[in-house]
């Protein structure tokens, strides 16, 4: 009689644990992806390692250089570096073409939830997006938050170009040495007007930088310099910064000048 409990028991708890995946031993241990990518603010997951958690069919064809994924009664054709994919053989958009990185293939994951009738949720505080398609959930982690304020040293090094960029005359390839530092349309700025306007030369002791994202942030320089026997010259510089080519760039500079009269 025991023996026939026990088995009931365990017969039901296996029918339990099959028929709802949210509880499912197995689907616990192998819902979770750790190589996801964030790249221009948007969440790229690795497209088979996903594919095959949903237990979709995932098909690569060398030649053609394209992805087919299966899942019920849907299928979906990518091909790599194309906006354009097929869903059942309906022409659907992608923001952001899938590519290969390192051997994976990579596209984004809200196209990848919506393309299945699924969801996709980013949480910043855990660098986790989820993605839900029915009754199952796959969780794909990204890289660590890397530091994105500027440093010190690298703000000093700016300020320093800044101060350089007064003339330009005694440079002969501008673009060159300056794209480290200043983004392409600021050294246009400045190409166009012979050098930054009213610069002056101020140290960082004083400034004030302020974050208005994680790709912007300004900062305000101030210093009063001699003019003439009695006078003072009140100078104001505000530098825009951009984060670009993974590093933080001059993005513009505005300079300018008071005279002070006791």
């Amino acid at each position: 009689m025991k023996k026939t409990i026990i088995a009931l028991t365990l017969s039901f708890v296996c029918a339990l644990l099959i028929s709802n995946p949210a509880i499912s031993f197995a689907n616990h241990f192998s819902n979770t992806v750790d190589n996801g990518k964030i790249e221009n603010g948007r969440v790229l997951i690795p497209l088979r390692a996903v594919s095959e958690r949903f237990n979709s069919q995932v098909i690569w064809d060398q030649a053609k250089k394209s992805i087919t994924i299966i899942r019920d009664k849907r299928e979906l054709l990518l091909h790599v570096n194309s906006r354009t994919a097929l869903l059942n053989n309906a022409a659907f958009s992608l923001d952001v073409p899938a590519k290969i990185v390192n051997g994976t293939t990579y596209v984004p994951a809200r196209f990848f939830a919506e393309a299945f009738g699924g969801t996709a949720l980013w949480s910043e505080q855990e660098r986790k997006a989820t993605i839900t398609i029915g009754q199952q959930q796959v969780f794909i982690h990204t890289d660590p938050l890397k530091p994105w304020r500027m440093s010190q040293e690298r703000i000093e090094v700016l300020n320093a170009k800044i101060n350089e960029a007064t003339d330009l005359s005694s440079y002969s390839q501008i673009r060159t040495y300056f794209r480290p530092y200043f983004t392409d349309s600021f050294i246009n700025k400045i190409i166009h007007s012979n050098g930054i306007k009213n610069n002056a030369m101020l140290t960082t002791k004083k400034a004030d930088i302020t974050y208005s994202s994680t790709t912007t942030a300004k900062m305000h320089q101030s210093a009063y310099f001699e003019s003439g026997p009695i006078n003072l010259e009140l100078v104001d510089r505000y530098v825009f910064y951009k984060f670009v080519d993974n590093q933080w760039k001059i993005d513009d500079v505005n300079v300018g000048r008071q005279i002070i009269e006791p």
